[in-house]
């Protein structure tokens, strides 16, 4: 029941590609940011003492928005953990059934946390973050936008798995 991970060398060559390019380039422009704000913040603190009152504020929002996108990147490399001691025991055709069944699981469960994760946004839109004033629903905006490349990911190596099991 393993799955083989997208090709990641070369260029792009599909949409789903140049997405997971720009998640991936989000998340190292995400980290740069982080980094850079954290050495302000300390030499603020201990060179200027001061400490800028929305800069940690920022840098977690910035840490949330690198993690939540890191899942879906992670998904779409296959890079997740995954207990397959009992299905590796399971007949191959139990195996190709329990791939399909991880997938539908994985549909559900993303489509009730973007539906979800909506919400949430909708209803913190109009609440400001302490320090910085700024809508808290952008913080939550992380949880839909993930959850769709989640979506995008999961439905592309659904189609490949069903595709190679149509090939063999």
């Amino acid at each position: 029941m393993h799955i083989e991970a997208p090709d990641q060398g070369g260029k792009p060559r599909t949409l789903l590609d140049y997405v997971a390019k720009i998640a991936e380039l989000v998340m190292v422009s995400l980290a740069t940011l982080m980094v850079i704000l954290v050495s302000y913040q300390v030499f603020q603190r201990y060179v200027l003492h001061y400490t800028p009152p929305w800069s940690e504020e920022l840098s977690v929002y910035l840490m949330i928005w690198f993690g939540i996108i890191g899942i879906a990147v992670g998904v779409r490399r296959n890079a997740h953990m995954a207990l397959n001691f009992f299905a590796d025991l399971m007949p191959l055709r139990v195996q190709n059934t329990l791939t399909y069944v991880r997938y539908l699981l994985i549909l559900i469960y993303c489509g009730f946390l973007t539906a979800e994760g909506i919400k949430m946004v909708d209803l913190t839109m109009s609440q400001r973050s302490p320090a910085m004033g700024m809508p808290v629903g952008f913080v939550y905006l992380a949880l839909p936008v993930s959850m769709v490349l989640i979506i995008l990911f999961t439905l592309e190596s659904a189609g490949k798995a069903i595709r190679k099991k149509g090939g063999q």
